[in-house]
């Protein structure tokens, strides 16, 4: 006998629903919208699905739509179908990613041995050399770097040799792989060394050793 408290199973959502979906976590903007995507994703499973066709593999959507014809040897991640992301899969042992278009259509020409999916980003991993891609699959930082962190509240650290660089992501502000060591102070605000001097990151990227000027960090309390 099952128990009361057993987890109901989620319904199929259909087209209609799915696009109704897609467009209110793309366009939310208040706690009601929040609500209703919390609500929508209670009730109805909304995670693309891979299916397999003569020994090869693709990627359907929720309600049934081909996302990634089954022309693949495998598929690297399956997630919730909320944007039109593009999706990473398998081919002669190297990963790339595919439009949802329904064709099998390339999204990149590059190719990878490894890509990690975390909270919207994916790292990215060439032999021992690490990038970073936002969801989108738009490239913000190339495999070149020795070590790389993902991004916490925006801001991201990465490493080539002994120098350091920085980013905040969405706000698209990046520096050069110049700097010689960092620290966050206070919770908050990104502190770098450059060249024996210390100071901070301003809001185009630059360095600056104006506390007033300081900009780059995470600008919260863990």
């Amino acid at each position: 006998q099952k128990s009361n408290t057993a987890m109901k199973e989620k319904m199929k959502p259909t087209i209609e629903q799915m696009d109704e979906y897609r467009q209110l976590c793309k366009n939310a903007s208040s706690n009601e919208d929040l609500r209703r995507i919390d609500a929508f994703e209670n009730e109805y499973d909304v995670f693309t699905q891979v299916y397999e066709e003569n020994g090869r593999f693709g990627v359907r959507s929720a309600c049934g739509e081909v996302l990634v014809p089954a022309l693949f040897d495998d598929v690297a991640y399956t997630f919730a179908d909320r944007y039109n992301w593009p999706i990473p899969v398998v081919n002669n042992g190297k990963i790339i990613f595919v439009a949802p278009d329904g064709k099998g259509t390339l999204f990149s020409e590059f190719e990878y041995d490894m890509v990690t999916f975390v909270d919207g980003y994916y790292i990215l991993e060439k032999g021992d050399k690490k990038g970073l891609a936002t969801g989108s699959g738009r490239v913000v930082i190339p495999t070149e770097m020795d070590e790389l962190a993902m991004p916490f509240n925006e801001l991201v650290w990465f490493r080539k040799g002994d120098k350091y660089g920085f980013a905040m992501v969405e706000s698209n502000i990046f520096t050069d792989v110049i700097y010689d060591g960092y620290e966050i102070l206070d919770d908050e605000y990104l502190e770098v060394e450059l060249d024996g001097v210390k100071g901070y990151i301003d809001d185009n990227g630059h360095f600056t050793t104006d506390e007033d000027e300081k900009y780059f960090g995470i600008w919260c309390n863990i």
